[in-house]
C-alpha cells in the first residue's frame, strides 16, 4: 500500500506499486492532453529506480519513445554547464567572484563596464543583467550585474564562450570530455551527426498557436492602420468613401511589422515555423474555395439540358464563401503539427543540447553524490541562492544553475526546457538524494511534466517561478 503522507510523494511507495500508478496515470493524461510521447526517469536513494517512455517521438507514430530517446532539452543544459564551470572552480581555473573577461583576451561584452562585472556567480544565479533572448544573440544589459534577477540564457552563452577559452577546446568537446563521459552520458551532446537527427523528438504545437503567433500582430496592426488610413482619408483627404487602394499600405506593413515582433521576441527559426504554417494555411482555404467555386460553375451554371452551355458569366469570388471555409479551418486547429529538426550542427549553448531521459537521470544521480565537483562544491551550488519570490509560504530562489523552491522546510531544486513543441524538467530533492526528469515533444506537455513531478516528489505544486 502507499505511504499515507501526500506530501511525500510516491518516492517512498513500493517500487512496483509506483510503477503501476505512473503508467496508468501518464497514459491517461496523455490521451486526454493529446500529447505524442513522454520519457520519464524516477531517482531515489541516488540511483535510478525507473525510467521508461511512452507514446511516439513523432506524431506519425514511426518511432517508439524510451528512456534513450534523444529530445532537445534547451534550458535543461543550463544547470549542467554550470555544474562543469564548478569542475573549473575547483581546479582554480575560474573563480566565481572574478569577471569573466578576466579570463579573455578580447572582450565579449560590448559594455565595457558590464565587461568588467560580471562573475560567474552573477550568471549561475541570472544576476547577470544580460537577457533570454538568446536566438537573437543579444550582449546588451537590462540591468546592472548583481542588481536583479532576470532569467538569463545569454549568461549561459557567455560562460560557454569563457569555458571553452580557458579549455582551449570546442564547448560541446569540453563537456563530452569533463562531463558527460565521466558521468556515461554517452548520448548527450550540443552538436550531434546529421545521421542522428532523425532519431531525435520531434516538437509538436496545435496548429492554431502557429498560426495564432503569426495572425494575432499582424491582424492587431493591420486593425490599427486601418483606422489611421480612415481618419486620414476623411479628416485629410475629405474623402467619405474608403476605397480598397487605400488600404494597400496598411496590408503590406502588417505582415512586415508580425514579422519582425516574431523575429524580435523567438527569432528567425521560429519566425519562419510560424509564418510557414500561416501561409500553407491560407493556401490551403484559397485552394478549397477554388474548387468549391468551379465546382459551382461546372454543376450549377455550366449545365442545361446536360449540354455545357457557352458564354456563361464566370463565377464571382463570394466572400461568404470564404468565411465559411475559415470557419471550418478552426475545427481542425487542434491538430498536432511537427516541428522540423534542428540541424546537427546548429550550436547555442543556451538551446542546443539533445540528451536523453536516461542521460540527465545519470547527471542526477552525479549530482546528488557531488561527483566530480565534491560535496563542498555542490553543497555551494544550493546554498548560495538568491530569493526571487514567495508565494502562500513557498519561497522560489536561484542557487548556482538552478531554481530552488523551499516547501515547509523541504528544499528542491529544479530547472525546466521550453523549447518550441519541447518541454521538459527535472527536479531534485538533495535530502532524500531522489530527483525526477521529465521529457515531453508537444506544449501540453507543460501539464502532465508539472502532475507527474508533483506526485511523484510532492506536494503537488508547481516547480517553476510564481
Amino acid at each position: 500500500m502507499a505511504q499515507d503522507d501526500p506530501e511525500a510523494g510516491m518516492i517512498g511507495w513500493p517500487q512496483a506499486e509506483m510503477r503501476h500508478a505512473l503508467d496508468y496515470f501518464i497514459e491517461r493524461r496523455m490521451r486526454e492532453l493529446d500529447i505524442p510521447g513522454i520519457a520519464l526517469a524516477v531517482i531515489a536513494d541516488g540511483r535510478i529506480v525507473y525510467e521508461k517512455g511512452y507514446g511516439y517521438a513523432d506524431a506519425d507514430g514511426d518511432q517508439d519513445v524510451t528512456p534513450n530517446t534523444l529530445f532537445e532539452v534547451g534550458g535543461l543544459g543550463l544547470p549542467l554547464e554550470a555544474y562543469a564551470s564548478m569542475l573549473l572552480v575547483r581546479e582554480r581555473k575560474m573563480s566565481l567572484d572574478t569577471p569573466l573577461s578576466d579570463y579573455l583576451e578580447t572582450p565579449w561584452l560590448p559594455d565595457e563596464r558590464a565587461s568588467a562585472t560580471v562573475t560567474l556567480r552573477h550568471v549561475l544565479n541570472h544576476r547577470s543583467g544580460l537577457s533570454d533572448r538568446v536566438r537573437l544573440g543579444s550582449r546588451g544589459l537590462s540591468f546592472a550585474p548583481g542588481a536583479e534577477f532576470g532569467y538569463s540564457g545569454m549568461g549561459y552563452v557567455y560562460l560557454a564562450h569563457v569555458m571553452a577559452e580557458i579549455e582551449g577546446v570546442p564547448f560541446d568537446r569540453l563537456m563530452r570530455q569533463r562531463l558527460f563521459q565521466p558521468l556515461g552520458m554517452s548520448s548527450s551532446g550540443y552538436v550531434i551527426p546529421e545521421g542522428l537527427v532523425g532519431e531525435v523528438a520531434r516538437g509538436h504545437h496545435a496548429l492554431w498557436m502557429p498560426i495564432s503567433a503569426f495572425a494575432g500582430p499582424m491582424a492587431a496592426i493591420f486593425a490599427v492602420l486601418a483606422i489611421v488610413t480612415v481618419l486620414v482619408v476623411r479628416l485629410g483627404f475629405h474623402r467619405l468613401k474608403l476605397e480598397p487602394f487605400d488600404l494597400v499600405p496598411a496590408a503590406v506593413i502588417a505582415p512586415a511589422g508580425a514579422s519582425a515582433i516574431l523575429y524580435y521576441l523567438q527569432g528567425g527559426w521560429a519566425l519562419l515555423f510560424c509564418l510557414g504554417y500561416f501561409i500553407v494555411w491560407l493556401a490551403a482555404i484559397a485552394l478549397i474555395v477554388a474548387a468549391v467555386q468551379y465546382l459551382r460553375f461546372i454543376f450549377d451554371r455550366g449545365w442545361s439540358d446536360g449540354v455545357l452551355s457557352r458564354g456563361m458569366r464566370r463565377s464571382s469570388f463570394s466572400p461568404v464563401l470564404f468565411g465559411a471555409v475559415l470557419l471550418m479551418s478552426l475545427l481542425f486547429m487542434t491538430w498536432q503539427v511537427p516541428l522540423p529538426a534542428r540541424d546537427g550542427d546548429d550550436f547555442n549553448a543556451a538551446l542546443s543540447l539533445r540528451s536523453s531521459a536516461h542521460d540527465l537521470a545519470l547527471f542526477v544521480t552525479g549530482f546528488v553524490d557531488g561527483a566530480l565537483v565534491g560535496t563542498p562544491l555542490r553543497a555551494a551550488m544550493i546554498e548560495s541562492r538568491v530569493t526571487v519570490a514567495e508565494k502562500m509560504g513557498d519561497r522560489f530562489g536561484w542557487g548556482l544553475g538552478f531554481g530552488t523552491r523551499e516547501h515547509e522546510g523541504s528544499l528542491t531544486l529544479w530547472q525546466t526546457s521550453a523549447n518550441i513543441g519541447l518541454l521538459g524538467t527535472m527536479v531534485i530533492d538533495p535530502s532524500r538524494r531522489a530527483g525526477i526528469v521529465i521529457l515531453t515533444n508537444a506544449d501540453k506537455g507543460k501539464i502532465l511534466m508539472q502532475e507527474v513531478a508533483g506526485h511523484v516528489l510532492g506536494p503537488e505544486e508547481p516547480w517553476r517561478l510564481p
